[in-house]
Parts: structure tokens; sequence; C-alpha cells
């Protein structure tokens, strides 16, 4: 029998189970689309598990696979001091539990670098499924050389080799982007190109038109990514910035409940007002609200701070008045109503790429990515 450690195996009994369970409800979530507390659209625990990269081929969600290996590690570790189990049963059910936490650790390593370089959002129950794996893996490894178990370093790495095996299919099998799409066979009224921000050429033969929202945090990692992918595109097609709430303060077509974008009309009408009284003043309030790089586009600033910023930019008067202009409304009314003409099952969701009735939602990995999915609405 194994030399008992009950604290250690009974924490790893635990942890275990929490982390098999949280796998579970994450693949209940990627299969049947049923929402989780925190993770609405637009947040970025919806990015990361609505993106590509969640699923393997495209169909096998990676949750699955995850809610299998703690399964397998779990049994191993209740199984290993059963009175059923002798001791070349021990040795193999020791083997097994060192390549899967060698496997959970190369895993938990493959995923958190995707999040951080390829989705660039990071989901909070995802995080904590993977830390906690590290850590139970590192105390398997510590059980198992106190039981004294052959081949450790060799047992780890064929877990490693398996995780890096899966890391090479899913990079080389995943689409670097990936668009849901859509038409509307009826008129549509755009806001007017001249009086909205324009990222491009202000003369571009193409202006297609993109809702977001301020606190949406596919929005701003899209954002981020636009002028790189404009550039890319040439004088042909620009993009015209049309913010919207998502928040059903201001927008009646957003679904009653829990309102995860509170504050976003404030949002929306403190960056137009910026807008609408110094143009120059507004890129550089974009910067700051977004940030030029994915570590300042976690952290957006909340309505105080942006209300400070544009205070200092164009002073409170003018701020003030203009937030409460005619013209504001008249803009909440044409956006809102495009917003609702265009939401139809998967084209719900921001941003929002328009042009002709045809509607994208974009998911890219790189400007290049994003700039072949802005050129194929266009064609």
């Amino acid at each position: 029998m194994a030399k008992d450690n009950g604290t250690l195996r009974k924490t790893m009994v635990a942890l275990t189970a929490i982390v098999l369970l949280l796998s579970t409800i994450l693949c209940i979530h990627s299969i049947s689309g049923h929402g989780l507390i925190g993770c609405t659209q637009g947040t970025n625990c919806n990015i990361v598990l609505g993106s590509r990269w969640s699923f393997l081929f495209g169909i096998i969600p990676v949750s699955a696979l995850a809610a299998g290996a703690y399964l397998t590690l779990l049994a191993c570790i209740l199984l290993i001091d059963s009175k059923w189990t002798g001791a070349q049963e021990q040795q193999f059910l020791f083997h097994a539990i060192l390549v899967v936490s060698g496997a959970i650790i190369g895993c938990a390593i493959w995923f958190i670098w995707l999040q951080s370089h390829m989705i660039r959002a990071f989901c909070p129950y995802c995080m904590t499924a993977h830390i906690l794996g590290i850590v139970i893996s590192v105390l398997s490894v510590i059980w198992c050389i106190g039981q004294k178990t052959r081949r450790i370093v060799l047992n780890i790495l064929i877990g490693v080799l398996i995780a890096a095996a899966l890391g090479v299919v899913q990079f080389t099998t995943t689409p670097r982007s990936l668009a849901e799409r859509g038409f509307v066979n009826e008129p549509l009224r755009y806001p007017d190109p001249k009086e909205m921000p324009i990222i491009g050429s202000p003369d571009a033969k193409h202006k297609v038109t993109m809702l977001f929202d301020w606190q949406c945090a596919h929005c701003r990692r899209t954002h981020i990514m636009l002028p790189d992918a404009v550039n890319q595109l040439g004088d042909s097609i620009a993009i015209v910035c049309s913010p919207v709430s998502m928040s059903r303060e201001c927008n009646p077509h957003i679904s009653p409940g829990i309102d995860r974008f509170a504050g976003s009309c404030t949002f929306m009408r403190i960056g137009l007002a910026i807008w609408r009284t110094n143009p120059d003043a507004y890129w550089e309030y974009e910067n700051q609200f977004f940030g030029t790089d994915l570590v300042q586009s976690w952290n957006p600033p909340t309505v105080e701070q942006a209300t400070a910023m544009a205070e200092q930019l164009i002073g409170k008067d003018r701020l003030e008045k203009s937030m409460q202009s005619r013209w504001m409304e008249n803009y909440i009314w044409t956006v809102n109503e495009l917003f609702g003409r265009t939401s139809k099952g998967t084209t719900s969701a921001i941003p929002r790429l328009i042009y002709n009735g045809k509607i994208m939602i974009p998911e890219a990995d790189n400007p290049s990515a994003l700039a072949s999915l802005i050129r194929e609405i266009v064609q």
C-alpha cells in the first residue's frame, strides 16, 4: 500500500474535484451556450469562451478534454489505496498521475499563452482552473516523490509532450480569423460619416460602419488593431467609428436583466462630445481610454476618470453642453435603430461591421487577419 499522507492526498482530491466541476460547467457552457455569471456579451470571459481557440477542430470543447484529464487524475488518486490495488497496479497509477500532471501543467501554460497573445483577453473561470491545475500537479509530483515512484521525470516529460502535441494540432488547425456574417435586405439609415470619427481616408470609396461600445472588451481589442489594419487596406477603405450603448438605459433593443454595461450611455456621450467639440482631442482621448497596447486595454477608465479626462481636454462647460445637444439625441436614435435592425441571431454581438446591408462580427488575432475580414465585407 502507498505510504500514508492523508492531508496531502485529501487536499489533492478536494482541489481536483473543484477543477473537475469547473471544467464540466465550462464544457456545458461551450456546448449549450447557456450564460455564466459575469460572462455576458462583450466581457473578457465571453471573448475567451466564445473564441475559436476554445474548441479543437472547431467541434470539441477544450474544456471537455480538461474535464477528462481531471476525472482521470481524481480516479487514480482515489484508486491508489483501494484494497483491490496491488503493488504493480499502484506503480501504474503513480505513473499515470505523473503523466496527467505533466499534461495539465503543459496545457495550462499553453492556454494562458493563448489568452495573452492570441485571444488577448483573460477568462477568470479559465485562469482559476489553470492556476489550480498547476497547484494540483505540483502537489501530485511531491506526493509521488514521497512514494519513491520510479521514472518521475520521464513520466512528467511524456505528459508535457502530450500537451505540446495538443498545442501544435490546435495551432495548425485553428484559423487566424473568423467572423459571423449576416445580411439585412432593407434600407438602413447610417450615421453621417462626415460627422463621425473615421479611421482611414475621409475620401475612401468604401466606408464601413463599425458599431462598438466603449466598455466592450472585444471592441477594445479590435480597436487597438484597427489603425494597422486600415493602413494595410490603402486609401479605398475606411472605418466609421459609431459608438452604441449596450445598456438598456439608453438602448431599448437590449434585453432586460442585469446591466453589465452600466455607464455605457455616459461613455458614448463623452466620446462623441469630445469629437464634436475638438476632433484632434478625440484621438488623444481614445488613446488614453483604449490604450495603445493589450495591458492598458485590460483596465479601462471609470466614468469618473473618463469625465475628468474629457474636462481636461475640452473644458467642463463645453463637455456638458455637447453631451446634452440635440445632435447627440438624434445620433443616439439613429444608431439605436441601426443596432436594432442589424441584430439578428449570431449578428447581435459587437463590434459589428456594417456595409451595404452586409453584417460581420469579426474575430481576428492580428491586424493582417482583421484587414482581410474588412476587405471581404466590401467585396
